[in-house]
């Protein structure tokens, strides 16, 4: 009788053995944690400053032949002095806990792979000089679940962006937001402006601002002003401004 009913309750009740069993909205807070994670490594002891981006759909995918599922993901950049971005890398898997079995491959392109749990998967490689990129992915496919992408909005001095365009002669450009929740409490976000892109030096137009520079180059400048963490990427297509508070 005991096997009977036990094997009713695995039929009825059956526990996520596999991706596709979950959903997307499940696997959200793994996601969030694993970047919230990145960020306090990526941070400490006045290391490099960083930028999170928000929680986006990348694309669908069939679950099975009756199912649709979708794939989500959330980024984090972070800037560091160019040269020191397999450091980096480094400095993030010795913090992650023991369960994301983080591994950082050496060679010309270094990268970090890690399991963040519930088949979500941690990656960060160069993107470019000084500039790290973290993704945490809700894996190959799993039912979408109707997600919520949206974040808190953070608070993030407007001063820290608006001093900086004002600055570069940079107009309003366009303005996001994205926040996740710290491992310890609090929450961590960023404000990110994108603007038209920026042919001059920024070590120029930036040099004399009262700030704790961490990066200093023509094309990438980062500094600490108070809590208030900043990032400057002037791209061939656009030049990237953000600011970031928390953890």
């Amino acid at each position: 009788m005991v096997l009977l009913v036990s094997g009713w309750w695995g039929l009825t009740h059956p526990s996520p053995t596999d991706r596709e069993q979950t959903t997307v909205t499940a696997a959200r807070p793994v996601v969030d944690e694993a970047i919230a994670r990145v960020a306090a490594a990526a941070t400490t002891n006045g290391g490099g400053v960083v930028a999170v981006a928000g929680f986006e759909r990348i694309g669908t995918c069939d679950v099975s032949v009756f199912r649709e599922g979708a794939r989500y993901r959330r980024v984090l950049v972070a800037v560091v002095p160019p040269g020191s971005e397999a450091d980096l890398l480094v400095r993030v898997a010795d913090a992650l806990p023991a369960s994301y079995r983080a591994v950082v491959s050496r060679g010309d392109s270094p990268r970090l792979t890690a399991d963040a749990g519930f088949w979500v998967l941690l990656t960060g490689r160069v993107v470019a000089p000084g500039e790290v990129s973290f993704v945490a992915d809700t894996g190959d496919c799993r039912p979408a679940g109707d997600p919520d992408t949206a974040d808190p909005v953070p608070s993030v001095p407007a001063a820290a962006i608006t001093q900086v365009l004002s600055r570069l002669g940079l107009g309003t450009g366009t303005r996001t937001t994205a926040s996740v929740a710290c491992v310890d409490g609090g929450s961590f976000g960023t404000v990110e402006v994108r603007a038209d892109p920026y042919g001059g030096n920024l070590v120029d137009a930036l040099a004399d601002l009262d700030v704790t520079v961490v990066v200093r180059s023509p094309r990438l400048y980062a500094f600490r002003s108070g809590d208030t963490q900043v990032a400057i990427r002037a791209h061939d297509n656009a030049t990237v401004v953000t600011a970031t508070t928390g953890c």
